[in-house]
């Protein structure tokens, strides 16, 4: 052998320490060994979008959500109906020239909305949970049947006023699934409901506008004092 040729060839040694390199078929091997790994990333990412979150129910299917699942969701579902409350509240004081009237006071004595006390334990002052949970689940039973009133007569935004009618619902059965004392809670007559329909249904306009109004009003109030109780549950 030449002293070029055996200057250019690699040693036993250094051949038998010498690599192989790596062929297109061990490539191959090497990365089909991750595919399954690859194939159930890009399937959870798949899973993910293809279902959205659940939300509240009612209003358009992808805004109007939010992650609402359970009892523990109760506050932010109180936020989202008071934002919808607001926006409706704004778009009557805009539309309907119905914003703060003095004349609404004498309305409102015809009305049976329900609102908070002191005695029913729902204040940082003598706060009782069980008795706060039967008032506030007990209130909003009694408001169905005004906002089932908005839901059908509201002549603006009325996914909005859907929106209010349904998740309130939503809200009295996270607040019944809460609660121990369910039993206490005072469901309508319903002699008196019909009664109650009948009435505000024969209403004129300027009068089915107030009654809206003072609904909306009342609620948000009635809502923002179960908002505070409910942080302190």
């Amino acid at each position: 052998m030449s002293e070029a040729h055996s200057a250019l060839e690699p040693t036993r040694n250094e051949r038998e320490l010498h690599l192989p390199s790596r062929t297109p078929a061990m490539t191959f091997l090497s990365t089909s060994a991750f595919s399954p790994l690859a194939f159930s990333l890009g399937l959870l990412l798949v899973v993910a979008t293809a279902f959205p979150t659940p939300g509240p129910l009612g209003g358009d299917a992808t805004s109007n959500r939010l992650p609402l699942t359970s009892a523990d969701k109760m506050e932010e579902l109180i936020k989202y109906i008071l934002g919808k409350i607001s926006a409706l509240k704004k778009e009557m004081c805009d539309n309907y020239n119905k914003c703060e009237d003095s004349k609404e006071a004498l309305a409102e004595n015809n009305l049976n909305l329900p609102k908070l006390a002191e005695k029913d334990g729902c204040f940082q002052s003598g706060f009782n949970q069980e008795t706060c949970l039967t008032r506030i689940t007990t209130g909003l039973q009694e408001f169905q049947i005004y906002l089932k009133f908005l839901q059908d007569k509201y002549e603006g935004d009325k996914e909005n006023a859907k929106s209010v009618y349904t998740n309130t619902n939503v809200l009295l059965q996270m607040l019944k699934r809460k609660g121990k004392n369910q039993d206490e809670v005072t469901i309508p007559v319903p002699t008196v409901e019909v009664g109650l329909q009948a009435k505000l249904q024969s209403q004129e306009e300027w009068l089915r506008h107030t009654t809206i109004h003072l609904t909306l009003r009342r609620l948000e109030d009635f809502l923002q004092f179960s908002l505070r109780a409910v942080r302190i549950m």
